[in-house]
């Protein structure tokens, strides 16, 4: 009974002792991926696209003398929550295949880092980014605010908070492809693929529901439509972004609960993606 109460204290000592070991991955990471210019270059991209779609409304406003958004910036912060969560995948899948191409993850377990404390520390310090640039992309938005006289609301405020859990649930993903498959360009390709299959296939899905449908007992349109929304809904438990559509209707409708089951689920989803890259990074190994 006594070396059984003494597992889990040692089990936590074992997470506590690794806390330094995580906190300084992430700060090596943090320093040498915010004194580039790739992720200022994104938020940059996502303030364009705000600017883009706010000055199309109030062209439309000047053109038409009346227009009633009750959302003006939930377009920008979906587009923009999509760039960056594909920025930060796309990041972190080529430092891991790029850091085991090189053999610098073979040198670190040689050190006091094992597989779990690795991909904790990617997962950690990328999502951090991701509210960096956030935040920088908030700065946009209030500026844009002021200028154009357009309210910020506070569901844009929900919104961001579940497109942390978005981004997360990204990373993890790319995580797991890259801790796959060994080599850079590869696992970039890969991830990249199913990024674009997740949003092309909500795309797609929109589209077909909105076609009409000729009056044909079967028709092309209907069997298009139900494939779609077949993969569309294997896709949705599968891949990232349908977490965040799921998570913004809920906030469209007011269901709170809803909103904080689709962030529930992005955390579970993580911990899930953790732990295929951990598995797939032991069985493919630390060289790439």
């Amino acid at each position: 009974m006594g070396v059984l109460g003494t597992l889990p204290t040692a089990h936590a000592l074992r997470w506590r002792a690794q806390v330094p070991v995580v906190r300084g991955l992430m700060r090596l990471d943090l320093l040498a991926t915010v004194s580039t210019m790739a992720p200022y270059v994104a938020a940059a991209v996502v303030a364009a696209i705000t600017g883009f779609v706010l000055q199309n409304d109030l062209y439309r406003v000047e053109q038409d003398g009346l227009l009633v958004l009750s959302e003006p910036f939930g377009l920008p912060v979906y587009m923009g929550t999509l760039v960056l969560s594909v920025f930060q995948a796309a990041s972190v899948a080529i430092a891991v295949a790029r850091e085991r191409e090189q053999g610098a993850v073979e040198l670190l377990f040689y050190g006091p880092v094992d597989a779990r404390t690795y991909l904790v520390a990617k997962l950690c310090t990328h999502v951090l980014l991701y509210l960096w640039l956030t935040t920088l992309v908030v700065v946009c938005y209030l500026l844009f605010a002021v200028v154009t006289g357009l309210r910020l609301s506070s569901t844009v405020g929900w919104a961001l908070l579940l497109s942390v859990g978005t981004a997360a649930a990204a990373i993890s993903m790319a995580l797991a492809v890259a801790a796959a498959v060994r080599r850079l360009r590869a696992a970039v390709l890969m991830v990249l693929g199913l990024l674009v299959l997740a949003i092309g296939l909500q795309v797609l899905t929109e589209v077909l529901a909105r076609l009409p449908t000729p009056e044909f007992h079967v028709s092309p349109v209907q069997a298009l439509r139900v494939v779609a929304f077949l993969l569309s809904t294997v896709a949705g438990w599968v891949l990232p972004f349908s977490y965040l559509d799921r998570g913004l209707s809920a906030l469209v409708r007011g269901d709170t609960l809803a909103y904080l089951g689709t962030i529930a689920a992005c955390g579970i989803y993580v911990v899930i993606m953790l732990g295929a890259a951990w598995i797939g990074l032991d069985r493919t190994g630390v060289r790439g």
